[in-house]
């Protein structure tokens, strides 16, 4: 004789049946989030170089050799940036496939899976946050010691304030990309 109540059974099945409805409107929504937000990232990507092509081609203009190295510097540092979001982004979504698929284990088996599942998916996703961090920290005292020492070796005038600018610039971005992290991740981290 089975052991389970037929209203078990049927909790059971429509519990598999509501995942697997879902479960793919789920993991599309997110796929389709994530290439916005990576689309969104390009686009930056590609303001920003255009910002910085025009800021070289203004103080090309100027009697004194033009700073590329900070242009160039201020164009690496927003490419990593991107590419660092876009890692997180990539994160996010293999993240969540793999919440998808403990959700449908779970409509199996959700005793044996559920704690365990969750715990190890917020120890990732704090641990991928804090990792992010740790990196943009490392990022914003980077561009503060580049910018002290070229300010030292430049001395006050027309060089300090893009070096200021740069600073300030990166400082924002740099501030942006935690503020993003922190509102991308608020909601599953506890």
């Amino acid at each position: 004789m089975p052991t389970a109540s037929k209203s078990s059974k049927k909790a059971t099945t429509v519990a598999k049946e509501t995942t697997d409805i879902f479960t793919p409107v789920y993991l599309d929504t997110v796929t389709r989030v994530a290439e916005l937000q990576k689309n969104s990232l390009d686009l930056v990507a590609e303001q920003t170089n255009a910002w910085i092509g025009a800021w070289k081609k203004a103080f090309s203009a100027l009697p004194v050799s033009t700073p590329t190295f900070f242009f160039d510097l201020a164009g690496q540092a927003v490419q990593t940036a991107i590419e660092t979001q876009k890692s997180a982004i990539d994160l996010v979504v293999e993240q969540s496939e793999a919440v998808a698929e403990i959700a449908q284990e779970r409509a199996r088996a959700y005793s044996k899976i559920a704690g365990t599942a969750s715990s190890a998916f917020q120890a990732t996703i704090t641990r991928s946050v804090e990792a992010q961090k740790k990196a943009l920290e490392f990022a914003a005292e980077q561009t503060k010691s580049v910018c002290e020492a070229t300010k030292k070796q430049m001395g006050d005038g027309p060089a300090a304030v893009i070096v200021d600018t740069i600073e300030k610039g990166a400082n924002t971005l740099i501030e942006a990309q935690k503020s993003l992290l922190e509102a991308t991740t608020g909601p599953f981290v506890s």
